[in-house]
């Protein structure tokens, strides 16, 4: 059974300003914000069997959902305002993003796509009706699971949807890329999709076996082999949690 993480009885003041509900308090939250996106990633696939990597070549891959998502039971309307944001039909799977005290829920943003804005969905009083959205601004963000930013948010017309378990959730590929060895230790890459969320980030061996080390939860046993190396899987956690922050990005100060 899934349980919606709890909003504070402070956000029915979304209020009067933005009349998405009313007036609870004299609290309200940001109209644009960076988000924080909860993902679940799953065990190596490829390293069943030792195997040699050289520099900037793919070590392993790994399958990565959401963690919180939802569908969908009404049609989400389209929005015409500050910028087009396109109908959301009902049973669409939305992936949950991190904003304050709260959590807004996108669909699956085409990266590729000439324009990216998607409408991302919040249910304020937790009554599982959606009854204010946001639009996304998307720059050089190159995954389905990511936007720099949620702003202009407003209400709408009220959406029902329900809680889904993350394995009936959205998923897409992770990739592992070896980018190097520096000081005895191998340096790794993590891409979602086509976007670098980690950097160069060593695999750090364990106190009581120094000769394996963790890269992200996931205990390998690394043997350099020239400017290659040779891998080795030891163990991995079934779910492993990974949170990507996006705060690198101003915020508009008009929507």
């Amino acid at each position: 059974m899934i349980m919606m993480r709890q909003t504070s009885p402070l956000l029915l003041a979304l209020i009067a300003a933005l009349g998405v509900g009313p007036m609870a308090a004299a609290e309200s939250v940001p109209r644009a914000e960076n988000g924080r996106v909860d993902l679940l990633t799953y065990p190596p696939q490829g390293l069943q069997e030792p195997r040699l990597v050289n520099r900037g070549e793919v070590a392993w891959v790994e399958t990565v959902r959401p963690e919180y998502a939802v569908r969908l039971l009404d049609d989400a309307a389209s929005r015409v305002r500050p910028r087009h944001g396109a109908i959301i039909p009902a049973g669409s799977l939305l992936f949950g993003m991190r904003v304050t005290r709260g959590y807004a829920y996108c669909p699956r943003i085409d990266f590729n796509a000439p324009v990216r804005r998607v409408q991302c969905l919040r249910d304020f009083n937790d009554d599982g009706v959606f009854d204010g959205g946001y639009l996304t601004r998307n720059s050089g963000v190159n995954t389905q699971f990511l936007a720099n930013i949620v702003h202009a948010l407003d209400r709408i017309v009220p959406v029902r949807y329900e809680a889904v378990e993350p394995s009936d959730a959205l998923e897409t590929s992770s990739r592992i890329v070896f980018e190097r060895l520096r000081g005895g230790q191998a340096q790794f890459s993590r891409y979602v999709d086509n976007e670098r969320i980690v950097t160069n980030q060593a695999c750090e061996p364990l106190a009581d076996s120094p000769e394996l080390c963790s890269f992200l939860g996931v205990t390998l046993r690394v043997e350099p082999v020239g400017d290659a190396i040779r891998i080795t899987l030891i163990d991995s956690p079934d779910i492993r949690q990974l949170n990507v922050v996006m705060t690198n990005t101003a915020l508009p100060t008009r929507n």
